[in-house]
Protein backbone atom coordinates (compact mmCIF):
# COMPACT_ATOMS: atom_id res chain seq x y z
CA UNK A 1 0.00 0.00 0.00
CA UNK A 2 3.02 2.83 0.58
CA UNK A 3 4.26 1.86 -2.71
CA UNK A 4 0.88 2.55 -4.34
CA UNK A 5 0.64 5.87 -1.88
CA UNK A 6 4.05 7.05 -3.43
CA UNK A 7 3.41 6.17 -6.98
CA UNK A 8 0.37 8.22 -6.69
CA UNK A 9 1.81 11.38 -4.87
CA UNK A 10 4.40 11.39 -7.43
CA UNK A 11 2.22 11.05 -9.69
CA UNK A 12 -0.15 14.10 -8.40
CA UNK A 13 3.03 16.40 -8.40
CA UNK A 14 3.97 15.37 -11.63
CA UNK A 15 0.96 16.35 -13.44
CA UNK A 16 0.99 19.84 -10.82
CA UNK A 17 3.88 20.84 -12.37
CA UNK A 18 2.42 19.50 -15.99
CA UNK A 19 -0.63 21.54 -15.53
CA UNK A 20 1.30 24.41 -14.04
CA UNK A 21 3.60 24.77 -17.17
CA UNK A 22 0.68 24.41 -19.38
CA UNK A 23 -1.39 27.60 -18.01
CA UNK A 24 1.77 29.36 -18.18
CA UNK A 25 2.12 28.56 -21.00
CA UNK A 26 -1.65 29.66 -22.30
CA UNK A 27 -0.90 33.23 -20.42
CA UNK A 28 2.14 34.24 -22.52
CA UNK A 29 -0.12 32.89 -25.56
CA UNK A 30 -3.01 35.51 -24.61
CA UNK A 31 -0.57 38.36 -23.83
CA UNK A 32 0.92 38.13 -27.26
CA UNK A 33 -1.76 39.18 -30.19
CA UNK A 34 -1.84 37.01 -33.06
CA UNK A 35 0.65 34.48 -31.90
CA UNK A 36 -2.19 32.05 -31.27
CA UNK A 37 -2.69 31.29 -34.48
CA UNK A 38 0.94 31.49 -35.87
CA UNK A 39 1.86 29.12 -32.89
CA UNK A 40 -1.16 26.87 -31.39
CA UNK A 41 -0.22 25.86 -28.30
CA UNK A 42 0.64 21.72 -28.24
CA UNK A 43 -0.71 21.08 -24.87
CA UNK A 44 -4.38 21.38 -24.24
CA UNK A 45 -5.97 20.76 -21.33
CA UNK A 46 -8.94 18.02 -21.63
CA UNK A 47 -11.85 16.54 -18.98
CA UNK A 48 -13.15 12.80 -19.91
CA UNK A 49 -16.69 11.63 -18.21
CA UNK A 50 -17.25 7.93 -17.81
CA UNK A 51 -20.15 5.66 -17.01
CA UNK A 52 -20.67 2.04 -17.72
CA UNK A 53 -20.63 -1.82 -16.06
CA UNK A 54 -18.09 -4.28 -15.96
CA UNK A 55 -18.42 -8.00 -15.38
CA UNK A 56 -16.52 -10.56 -13.50
CA UNK A 57 -14.62 -13.03 -15.07
CA UNK A 58 -12.60 -16.11 -13.61
CA UNK A 59 -12.88 -17.84 -10.31
CA UNK A 60 -11.12 -17.44 -6.70
CA UNK A 61 -10.54 -19.20 -3.52
CA UNK A 62 -12.98 -18.60 -0.43
CA UNK A 63 -11.66 -18.87 2.98
CA UNK A 64 -10.93 -21.96 4.63
CA UNK A 65 -13.48 -22.94 7.66
CA UNK A 66 -13.59 -25.99 9.36
CA UNK A 67 -10.80 -27.22 7.03
CA UNK A 68 -12.74 -26.95 3.64
CA UNK A 69 -11.56 -24.37 0.98
CA UNK A 70 -14.09 -23.87 -2.16
CA UNK A 71 -13.39 -22.21 -5.45
CA UNK A 72 -16.14 -19.96 -6.78
CA UNK A 73 -16.84 -17.95 -9.38
CA UNK A 74 -16.84 -14.29 -9.86
CA UNK A 75 -20.30 -12.90 -9.85
CA UNK A 76 -19.82 -9.50 -9.35
CA UNK A 77 -20.91 -7.10 -11.92
CA UNK A 78 -19.58 -3.74 -10.47
CA UNK A 79 -21.09 -0.13 -11.82
CA UNK A 80 -18.43 2.48 -12.93
CA UNK A 81 -18.24 6.26 -12.68
CA UNK A 82 -15.31 7.96 -13.23
CA UNK A 83 -13.53 11.53 -14.27
CA UNK A 84 -10.53 12.09 -15.45
CA UNK A 85 -9.05 15.43 -16.23
CA UNK A 86 -5.68 16.35 -17.60
CA UNK A 87 -3.17 17.26 -20.61
CA UNK A 88 -3.18 16.52 -24.19
CA UNK A 89 -0.28 16.85 -26.02
CA UNK A 90 -0.20 17.16 -30.08
CA UNK A 91 -4.20 15.44 -29.54
CA UNK A 92 -1.89 13.00 -29.76
CA UNK A 93 -0.68 12.06 -26.26
CA UNK A 94 -2.60 12.40 -22.33
CA UNK A 95 -1.63 12.37 -18.91
CA UNK A 96 -3.97 12.74 -16.74
CA UNK A 97 -5.09 11.79 -13.31
CA UNK A 98 -8.71 9.71 -12.77
CA UNK A 99 -11.50 10.01 -9.80
CA UNK A 100 -13.71 7.29 -9.43
CA UNK A 101 -16.51 5.28 -8.15
CA UNK A 102 -17.16 1.36 -8.44
CA UNK A 103 -20.71 0.30 -6.82
CA UNK A 104 -20.24 -3.63 -6.27
CA UNK A 105 -22.95 -5.83 -5.60
CA UNK A 106 -21.24 -7.01 -2.65
CA UNK A 107 -19.53 -3.29 -1.57
CA UNK A 108 -17.92 -0.09 -2.79
CA UNK A 109 -14.72 1.34 -4.26
CA UNK A 110 -13.05 4.64 -4.74
CA UNK A 111 -10.31 4.24 -7.57
CA UNK A 112 -7.65 6.77 -7.93
CA UNK A 113 -5.61 6.77 -10.69
CA UNK A 114 -3.06 7.81 -13.26
CA UNK A 115 -4.21 8.17 -16.91
CA UNK A 116 -1.99 7.21 -19.55
CA UNK A 117 -3.76 7.66 -23.13
CA UNK A 118 -2.17 7.19 -27.17
CA UNK A 119 -4.57 8.53 -30.31
CA UNK A 120 -3.58 6.35 -33.43
CA UNK A 121 -5.21 8.71 -35.43
CA UNK A 122 -6.21 12.41 -34.50
CA UNK A 123 -9.06 12.48 -36.33
CA UNK A 124 -12.74 13.04 -36.02
CA UNK A 125 -13.53 9.35 -35.72
CA UNK A 126 -10.46 7.28 -34.24
CA UNK A 127 -9.80 4.33 -32.34
CA UNK A 128 -7.93 5.53 -28.59
CA UNK A 129 -5.83 3.57 -26.35
CA UNK A 130 -6.06 3.90 -22.44
CA UNK A 131 -4.46 2.44 -19.26
CA UNK A 132 -4.80 3.44 -15.54
CA UNK A 133 -2.36 3.02 -13.10
CA UNK A 134 -3.36 3.27 -9.23
CA UNK A 135 -5.39 2.30 -6.02
CA UNK A 136 -8.81 1.63 -5.36
CA UNK A 137 -10.13 2.60 -1.98
CA UNK A 138 -12.81 0.73 -0.09
CA UNK A 139 -14.42 -2.81 1.02
CA UNK A 140 -16.16 -5.61 -0.26
CA UNK A 141 -18.55 -7.01 2.56
CA UNK A 142 -18.31 -10.28 4.00
CA UNK A 143 -20.50 -13.44 3.02
CA UNK A 144 -20.90 -17.37 4.28
CA UNK A 145 -17.12 -17.81 1.98
CA UNK A 146 -15.51 -15.05 3.06
CA UNK A 147 -14.20 -12.02 5.91
CA UNK A 148 -14.78 -8.61 4.62
CA UNK A 149 -11.73 -7.29 2.29
CA UNK A 150 -10.05 -3.78 2.09
CA UNK A 151 -8.95 -2.58 -1.89
CA UNK A 152 -5.76 -2.64 -2.84
CA UNK A 153 -4.10 -2.01 -6.55
CA UNK A 154 -5.49 -1.69 -9.66
CA UNK A 155 -4.88 -1.71 -13.16
CA UNK A 156 -7.08 -1.00 -16.07
CA UNK A 157 -6.57 -1.25 -19.85
CA UNK A 158 -8.97 -0.05 -22.51
CA UNK A 159 -9.94 0.84 -26.06
CA UNK A 160 -11.87 3.48 -27.36
CA UNK A 161 -13.88 4.56 -30.83
CA UNK A 162 -14.19 8.23 -30.84
CA UNK A 163 -16.55 10.29 -32.86
CA UNK A 164 -16.73 14.05 -32.70
CA UNK A 165 -20.28 15.17 -32.10
CA UNK A 166 -18.90 18.81 -31.64
CA UNK A 167 -16.31 21.00 -32.51
CA UNK A 168 -15.12 20.93 -28.71
CA UNK A 169 -17.27 17.59 -27.92
CA UNK A 170 -16.17 13.78 -28.26
CA UNK A 171 -18.10 11.05 -27.71
CA UNK A 172 -16.71 7.61 -27.27
CA UNK A 173 -17.37 3.79 -26.97
CA UNK A 174 -14.81 1.82 -24.64
CA UNK A 175 -14.57 -1.68 -23.74
CA UNK A 176 -11.89 -2.23 -21.25
CA UNK A 177 -10.10 -5.31 -18.89
CA UNK A 178 -9.86 -4.30 -14.94
CA UNK A 179 -7.36 -6.11 -12.22
CA UNK A 180 -8.62 -5.13 -9.09
CA UNK A 181 -6.33 -6.51 -6.00
CA UNK A 182 -7.80 -7.36 -2.57
CA UNK A 183 -6.87 -8.00 0.59
CA UNK A 184 -8.59 -9.93 4.22
CA UNK A 185 -7.75 -11.99 6.61
CA UNK A 186 -9.78 -15.13 8.31
CA UNK A 187 -9.42 -16.82 12.18
CA UNK A 188 -8.67 -20.38 11.79
CA UNK A 189 -10.14 -22.14 14.97
CA UNK A 190 -8.62 -24.88 17.07
CA UNK A 191 -8.45 -26.63 19.90
CA UNK A 192 -11.49 -25.40 21.19
CA UNK A 193 -12.49 -25.78 24.71
CA UNK A 194 -14.77 -24.66 27.07
CA UNK A 195 -12.28 -22.45 28.98
CA UNK A 196 -10.42 -21.18 25.96
CA UNK A 197 -9.98 -21.23 22.18
CA UNK A 198 -7.04 -21.05 20.06
CA UNK A 199 -6.56 -19.74 16.64
CA UNK A 200 -3.97 -18.49 13.52
CA UNK A 201 -4.67 -15.15 11.87
CA UNK A 202 -4.76 -16.46 7.98
CA UNK A 203 -3.83 -12.68 6.25
CA UNK A 204 -3.64 -12.83 2.27
CA UNK A 205 -3.69 -11.01 -0.90
CA UNK A 206 -5.68 -11.71 -4.35
CA UNK A 207 -6.98 -10.88 -7.32
CA UNK A 208 -10.41 -9.86 -9.30
CA UNK A 209 -10.85 -9.57 -13.36
CA UNK A 210 -13.39 -8.23 -14.65
CA UNK A 211 -14.08 -7.02 -18.57
CA UNK A 212 -16.78 -4.31 -19.47
CA UNK A 213 -17.77 -1.49 -21.61
CA UNK A 214 -18.08 2.68 -20.63
CA UNK A 215 -19.96 5.18 -22.67
CA UNK A 216 -18.52 8.86 -22.16
CA UNK A 217 -18.07 12.69 -23.21
CA UNK A 218 -14.40 14.23 -23.56
CA UNK A 219 -14.02 18.01 -23.73
CA UNK A 220 -12.41 19.67 -25.41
Amino acid sequence: MRMALRTLFFFFVFSLLLLSHAALAQMIISNEPGDTAKHPSQLKFFNKTEAGVSFGIGSYNTDIVNGVQKKIRNDEMPIVLQTITGLKYKDEFAVGLSVGADRWSRGCFWPVSGYFGYDFRPADKTIYANIYLGYAFGTRNSTTYYQQANGGFSFSVGVDYRIRVAKKILFQYEVFYKYQSLSSSYNRYYNVQQDSVKYTTTSYTFPLHFIGFKIGITLP
